[in-house]
């Protein structure tokens, strides 16, 4: 019984093996038939592809003396005071006024001539590195301080300059981040506050060990109570005075953006490229010939039928 059981399931998986075969060499046989009759119609209308082909070039050709040219730069920022997340939605929010080809709004929220606006063809907003991202958001915590690009498409390079400053505007001066800004300034005015009078009171114990520990006559001096090592009361007055250096650069670069890289406007234009227009085009005429002869050829089989 067990041999019978056996030969069952080596039978089986023939016939498995024949059918996966037989799915690959229909498939096989599909491609190989393609590619012949593709090379077959390339043959007998080479001459109508090439003609369109080149047809495409000459439209690629005109395209590249028409467009406007677009020229393509990033800008690199930091926030202390909003997420990515955040400043992500509100250059979405520019990009939808970019989109919907309303200028004027556009000037109004930036802050710049409506000429201006009128250069700005995309506004893009990109995480500096995803994975460094990932890496400090992975557990639901809200991290600031993580850089992220503006790319900016722009139909003259002159403006990156007067746009850079009207983003960093936009991203400074929001209602949201004016609130958030104010209420972090206070906290470190009230906090180098609290380690000014900390300092002051650790001068005066200071003088008091100083003149506790001064010779008194055959005796040394002491301090009443807990012995007191000088030295660790000196070491905290050095931390104290770090603390305070701290918070005065926090304080100093208190400001809700930090420029990291500047636009940098590009010498030549990143579209349109004459190039990479002949080829696109060529290539797209030869296709376009391609598809008219197969149905030249179809149409001619039912003529025959």
């Amino acid at each position: 019984m067990d041999n019978t059981s056996n030969k069952n399931d080596e039978i089986d998986l023939r016939l498995v093996y024949h059918k996966i075969k037989q799915v690959f060499s229909r498939i096989w046989n599909f491609v190989i038939n393609i590619f012949v009759d593709t090379f077959i119609v390339i043959r007998k209308r080479f001459i109508l592809c090439i003609m369109i082909s080149i047809l495409g070039i000459g439209v690629g050709i005109g395209l590249f003396f028409v467009q406007k040219p677009v020229y393509v730069s990033v800008l690199t920022l930091s926030s202390s005071v909003l997420n990515n997340d955040f400043c992500e939605d509100l250059i979405l929010g520019l990009q939808s006024i970019v989109e919907d080809d309303t200028p004027e709004l556009l000037a109004q929220r930036l802050n710049i001539s409506v000429q201006s606006a009128k250069e700005i063809k995309k506004i893009q907003f990109h995480n500096y590195s995803e994975k460094l991202k990932k890496k400090y958001t992975d557990h639901d915590t809200v991290v600031l301080g993580l850089p992220f690009i503006i790319k900016a498409d722009v139909y003259n390079p002159s403006v990156f300059d007067t746009l850079q400053k009207a983003l960093v505007n936009y991203l400074e001066n929001n209602d949201y981040a004016l609130k958030r800004k104010a209420i972090s300034k206070q906290n470190i005015i009230s906090m180098k506050g609290k380690i000014i009078n900390e300092i002051h009171d650790l001068d005066s114990l200071k003088f008091i060990i100083a003149s506790s520990m001064a010779p008194r006559g055959k005796e040394n001096g002491f301090v009443f109570g807990q012995p007191l090592d000088p030295i660790n009361t000196f070491r905290e007055g050095i931390g104290l005075f770090k603390e305070e250096l701290n918070l005065n650069t926090s304080l100093i670069l208190s400001d809700n953006i930090q420029v990291i890289e500047d636009f940098v406007p590009r010498i030549k234009p990143d579209s349109p490229r004459l190039v990479r227009n002949i080829f696109i085009y060529g290539v797209g005429g030869f296709l376009l010939g391609l598809i008219i002869s197969f149905y030249i050829e179809r149409k001619n089989i039912l003529v025959r039928a």
